[in-house]
């Protein structure tokens, strides 16, 4: 474990994480593609039946035969949030942990852990969610309010449309700094680690902008080819399952080449912020973890 002076001066280096961040990708690139396979073939053969062959229709579809119900959602996505939290935990593990041999089946092996991790997921995601939703509705008040106030029907001092773009744009930022911070909590569950979900956060102060920096840097590649693959399929005429095969098993190697990438740079990230552990008082009085090293 790295020696700092103190740990309220510890920051992540930005150029440093992402480059071991990326030499890790290309050292098991072919791990990755092991454990990956499967739920790239799978997710893409189970996504073309539930659509072709049953009839589902895709919530982002607008010219489906027919409105897209709750049903829809819930078949089309709950494999791929079963899939990725399979994933996610193998190869959390596969950085942090890497004396431990990972194979096909222990990745996508379901287990108490994954159950875990599944469902500190969605408390991190809800979080973020709550933590974001006050400063937008206040500020959405704040527009909507001058507006009134100035009974101005000409020209308003606030424009609705600009007014619009602002929040959402606040809101994104904001929801992608409070949802990585929160997230560090996600290498630690697969790791067993013995961190509770506010020591955690406290482990991360300091790096919130420097993470999703990080983050955002460590996915950035495999997310402009997937929009761009994005563009394109809307110039292809999807009108056979074998042309949807094809096209899913590109969107789905991108999409999880991206994951890999934002769940190495977690890993990356929470490894290095463990540094600053020996130095800190909440992690050396008595009964705390780390205590000892």
């Amino acid at each position: 474990m790295a020696n700092i002076p103190t740990s309220d001066e510890f920051r992540l280096p930005v150029f440093a994480t992402l480059k071991d961040i990326y030499s890790f990708l290309w050292s098991t690139r072919r791990d990755l593609v092991l454990i990956a396979a499967i739920p790239i073939v799978g997710l893409t053969v189970y996504r073309v039946a539930a659509i072709d062959l049953f009839g589902a229709v895709e919530p982002a579809s607008s010219d489906g035969p027919r409105p897209p119900t709750l049903w829809d959602v819930f078949i089309l996505y709950l494999p791929s949030i079963l899939l990725y939290t399979m994933f996610a935990v193998a190869w959390h593990r596969r950085y942090l942990m890497r004396e431990e041999a990972t194979s096909v089946w222990s990745a996508l092996r379901w287990d108490l852990r994954k159950t875990r991790f599944l469902f500190r997921s969605i408390l991190i995601w809800l979080i973020a969610v709550a933590i974001v939703s006050v400063p937008i509705v206040l500020l959405t008040i704040f527009g909507v309010v001058l507006n009134f106030a100035a009974a101005s029907e000409v020209s308003p001092p606030v424009d609705v449309a600009t007014l619009s773009s602002v929040v959402i744009l606040a809101a994104s930022v904001m929801f992608f700094v409070v949802y990585l911070r929160l997230s560090l909590w996600l290498p630690v569950t697969a790791s067993d680690a013995p961190f509770s979900f506010l020591e955690t956060v406290r482990l991360g102060r300091g790096n919130s902008w420097r993470l999703m920096v990080i983050v955002f840097g460590a996915e950035i590649g495999p997310t402009v080819v997937l929009v761009i693959l994005g563009m394109l399929t809307h110039a292809i005429p999807q009108d056979s399952a074998t042309i949807d095969l094809i096209v899913g098993l590109a969107r789905n190697a991108l999409a999880y080449s991206v994951l890999a990438a934002g769940i190495t740079a977690l890993s990356v990230a929470y490894d290095r912020l463990l540094a600053r552990v020996a130095n800190d008082p909440l992690y050396t009085q008595d009964g705390m973890p780390f205590m000892n090293e």
